[in-house]
């Protein structure tokens, strides 16, 4: 039986609860995870994943699109995922065994992928995306073009081949092509916004993030380059962004994922406060700053007030469970100091 001394049954509680505000201040967002993936398998349901992305035998990623809004997507490797991937392998390169060779696997399929417009380069996407049924048909993406321009500026970094910078070059000049000329970029006199998914004729997402990425893919090559016509083209798209910025500011902290004023998840707050950072750190400019700070309010709460504000349910089961746990243990703990005391 345990001890009866109430006083330090409550302080060990009281400890208990501050151990396990502490842990789910810094583990409660991977751990909560783990705990909605067993209430799914509970409920003999899974966890719903729209795009799944599986790594092939070389590296390359592709993606499993569930069908959504009657639109059966299926398999695609997806140049913007490949983007994303061949920039984390490149993170990797001193860490991983064949993180180089999966960068380098990853370039190639970016290079074979490239569709040349005169002097000019962008990606188009042959299949109707699952997000906005309204946009049919073969798109492009200026959030692809950026994402691509940083992965051969590290190529070039690391295999020294000035090939990398001269499709990096054309793919810069992608961002001259209008939407309605199969590009992606809305010229509105100084202010250009370039869409991530662009189609001629048809009222596009103005989807925040890819716009932010595809100007810092510019960023990217204008540190190397230095070069007036990067240097516009950033501009006009810093113009456009900051015209419209109040639009996607939803108020409390939270954000507009596009015009449609579809609510940014916890994935795109993380995504849209880290480009406030860095346009910030890159150009000196206090809207940055100030909507940085306004969207990251969120984020820093503290992780057990946040989740009982929401009512949510597999945190709240995560923090209790972590609670009881770590109770039992030190009364355990204090058991035992108890017997070795009295011997």
């Amino acid at each position: 039986m345990f001890f009866s001394n109430k006083k330090i049954k409550i302080l060990i509680f009281i400890v208990s609860v501050i151990a396990t505000v502490v842990i789910c201040r810094f583990k409660g967002e991977v751990w909560e995870e783990n705990v909605r993936e067993v209430l799914y398998k509970l409920k003999n349901d899974t966890v719903p994943s729209y795009n799944t992305e599986i790594v092939d035998s070389i590296g390359v990623p592709y993606v499993f699109y569930s069908p959504q809004n009657n639109i059966s997507a299926g398999k695609h490797y997806n140049p913007t995922v490949v983007a994303n991937y061949a920039l984390q392998y490149f993170s990797k390169i001193n860490k991983e065994k064949n993180a180089q060779q999966y960068f380098n696997n990853c370039v190639q399929y970016l290079l074979s992928s490239i569709s040349y417009k005169n002097n000019a380069a962008l990606y188009y996407y042959n299949w109707q995306q699952p997000w906005y049924p309204e946009i049919k048909g073969t798109f492009t993406s200026g959030m692809t073009s950026g994402r691509a321009i940083e992965v051969f500026i590290k190529a070039f970094s690391l295999n020294n081949d000035s090939m990398y910078l001269q499709v990096a070059q054309k793919l810069m000049r992608g961002y001259y092509i209008a939407v309605e000329d199969s590009g992606f970029t809305y010229k509105q006199n100084n202010a250009w916004w370039y869409e991530e998914i662009a189609v001629p004729n048809t009222s596009t997402p103005y989807i925040l993030d890819g716009h932010i990425f595809a100007i810092k893919g510019l960023q990217a090559y204008q540190s190397i380059f230095k070069n007036d016509s990067a240097q516009i083209l950033i501009q006009q798209g810093l113009t456009a962004l900051k015209e419209k910025l109040p639009l996607y500011d939803a108020g409390n902290g939270i954000i507009f994922y596009d015009k449609y004023k579809s609510i940014a998840d916890k994935k795109y707050q993380h995504i849209l406060v880290a480009q406030m950072q860095q346009l910030w750190l890159s150009t000196n400019d206090a809207m940055f700053l100030a909507y940085y700070k306004k969207w990251s309010a969120p984020l820093n709460k503290d992780y057990t007030l946040k989740v009982f504000a929401e009512k949510n349910i597999s945190g709240i089961i995560l923090f209790f469970t972590l609670l009881i746990s770590i109770f039992i243990l030190l009364l355990f703990v204090q058991e035992i100091f108890l017997k070795i005391k009295q011997h």
